[in-house]
């Protein structure tokens, strides 16, 4: 293999500081495609994706089903799609080949690794059950099963306790704003992934953040 084409090695856990990676699922290890909200607003309309986006917290923390919540939703906006059409949107994903053989590498050098993803139950159980997400990390952290999700403080806290880990020895990759900011404020080292930037982009984002002196978002 040619040097062009080489991927950049993985340093050895014990090389620089982080013992624990913790990776976003959408956007980050599965390509999303359309835009979230442009994708909500194309099939409900605006006011469906405001309404969904700002009140889909439980949902997310696993005290709500997500199906029940979009038939309520669908028959207060008077939407012609129905709950269970509109759920189809949660089952929309492409695996990113490259971003798991990161993941493989990462487990190979050491490393211990953390599903850090929002899901609502259904969308758990999709993504097990079509994208073989069980076993790809080594603790997998659904924000339905922790009963709380990002931006909260707390689904960090959770996570650093799972992986027994000091925020400072943790990397966070997701591609959201707001949660990097959220973990970066409690000391964990975060990398800002552009989301559906692809396996090659994360690799070099990640190799160059395990050893990265400083805490917080890199740019």
């Amino acid at each position: 293999m040619s040097s062009m084409n080489a991927l950049p090695p993985i340093p050895p856990v014990g090389t620089g500081p982080v013992r624990a990676v913790l990776l976003d699922a959408d956007g980050v290890l599965q390509i999303i495609g359309t835009p979230w909200r442009r994708a909500l607003a194309e099939a409900g309309g605006e006011e469906f994706a405001t309404r969904l986006l700002a009140e889909e917290g439980p949902t997310l923390e696993g005290r709500r089903r997500l199906l029940p919540f979009l038939e309520e939703l669908a028959g207060q906006l008077g939407l012609r799609a129905s709950g269970r059409e509109l759920l189809g949107l949660w089952k929309r994903a492409t695996p990113d080949a490259a971003a798991r053989s990161l993941v493989a590498d990462l487990r190979a050098a050491g490393y211990l690794t953390v599903l850090a993803t929002n899901q609502q139950w259904e969308r758990r159980e999709w993504m097990r059950a079509h994208l073989d997400y069980d076993g790809l990390c080594d603790i997998d952290a659904y924000s339905c099963t922790l009963g709380v999700a990002k931006p909260d403080p707390r689904y960090f806290a959770a996570v650093l306790s799972l992986a027994d880990t000091r925020p400072d020895r943790a990397l966070f990759v997701d591609d959201s704003a707001a949660n990097i900011a959220a973990a970066a404020s409690l000391g964990i080292r975060t990398l800002h992934h552009p989301a559906d930037a692809g396996g090659a982009v994360l690799r070099d984002g990640v190799v160059r953040a395990l050893s990265a002196p400083l805490t917080g978002p890199r740019p």
